[in-house]
């Protein structure tokens, strides 16, 4: 072994000053280098980013030759230089065809398939100067001049889920006559995209303040006292009904009543749902009208609602119908929204987490003494 090492020194002496062995004929390995893919899920288009240094120069002419694994990676179509960026220290002007003269473009040829290459051919002038940054960007990360369309397509899965596919790519730059100077094989990995799956627990509160007690009454969230009613003086109370609520689609708050307030002694008799010259409803409020009957417990007393609350809901049923407090409509068996929105809400804004609503009751001379009562009901029902 020894002899023959000796051998081999003493030939490279005698025949290097006549210029048989040219220089750098040994082939390099580019250094920190790398490629990422912008995707690793298999069988996924995604950009490439190769990121290299050369320690060779790539001169006039010369090129930078990307081999993905034969019968793997899938090269689209259509992709030419405009899908790739090259960068040298500075940013190259890419084009179908190498460029004549110094500064010009360097050429682009694609060949597509899952048994392609991608090949950039320098200038007739410029030389990359060895430990050059090359950083090539392919797919649609490329901008430089336009902005790319194609992308490379990953193999199909082989191993188990959880195991990733290791492929390789193979990256050389030449000389215009085909000639190695640098190459380097590296490797890159696909795998399945981990899914990430949740769902947060519906959130929702709902509450009932009381805000303003009738004249000479109380008031608590759960209960109106009217006290003493004298005939053509109305009174009023005030509630607060809000709601805050992760509900994608929002909330409605309805009212109703079991029934209309009745005497305790007689049933038969009641206070009637606010009306002038018709009752108010829901859809249709009235101004507050103070009652005018002139048969005991037919029309000689009222009661109703108004909401501050201006749009009940979203398809344009009346807008602000209550003209924010001022018409009133009476309690019906049937629930009737009095607070409206269309999506979450986590605030404190009137009309869209809370409302007022404010009732209102009177009596004329007519309306028989005694005690009157009923249940108001609130529901709150979110829209998920």
């Amino acid at each position: 072994m020894q002899k023959t090492i000796q051998l081999c020194a003493l030939i490279v002496v005698l025949i290097l000053p006549w210029g048989i062995c040219p220089a750098h004929a040994a082939v390099h390995q580019f250094y920190n280098a790398s490629l990422e893919l912008s995707d690793s899920r298999p069988l996924t288009p995604n950009d490439w980013t190769l990121d290299m240094v050369n320690v060779q120069p790539i001169p006039p002419g010369g090129q930078i030759v990307i081999t993905p694994q034969a019968g793997e990676f899938t090269i689209p179509v259509g992709m030419d230089f405009h899908d790739l960026d090259l960068f040298t220290g500075t940013d190259q002007t890419l084009a179908a065809a190498p460029g004549t003269g110094a500064g010009s473009a360097w050429g682009v040829n694609v060949v597509n398939g899952t048994s392609g290459t991608i090949t950039l051919i320098n200038n007739d002038t410029d030389t990359i100067t060895g430990d050059t940054r090359i950083i090539v960007h392919i797919g649609k990360n490329a901008v430089i001049g336009s902005v790319g369309t194609h992308q490379i397509s990953n193999p199909l899965k082989q191993n188990n889920v959880g195991s990733a596919d290791i492929w390789r790519v193979d990256v050389s730059s030449k000389t215009g006559g085909g000639g190695d100077i640098d190459s380097i094989v590296l490797l890159v990995a696909t795998i399945e995209h981990v899914n990430f799956y949740a769902g947060p627990m519906p959130h929702m509160t709902f509450d009932i303040t009381a805000i303003t007690p009738p004249a000479g009454g109380t008031i608590a969230a759960n209960y109106i006292d009217w006290r003493g009613l004298t005939a053509l003086t109305p009174k009023t109370a005030t509630l607060r009904v809000k709601v805050n609520t992760d509900a994608q689609n929002g909330f409605t708050v309805y009212i109703r009543q079991d029934h209309n307030m009745l005497h305790d002694q007689d049933p038969t008799i009641d206070i009637d749902p606010i009306k002038n010259v018709t009752v108010g409803t829901n859809d249709s409020p009235v101004i507050w009208a103070a009652p005018t009957g002139t048969v005991i417990g037919v029309d000689t007393g009222f009661l109703g609602y108004t909401t501050t609350d201006t749009t009940l809901n979203n398809v344009g049923d009346g807008i602000n119908r209550f003209a924010t407090g001022t018409k009133y409509a009476g309690l019906t068996s049937a629930s009737t929204p009095v607070l409206f929105h269309d999506h979450a809400t986590q605030s404190n804004l009137e009309g869209q987490d809370f409302a007022d609503v404010t009732f209102q009751i009177e009596v004329n001379n007519l309306q028989p003494t005694g005690n009157y009562a009923n249940d108001i009901i609130f529901i709150a029902k979110p829209i998920f």
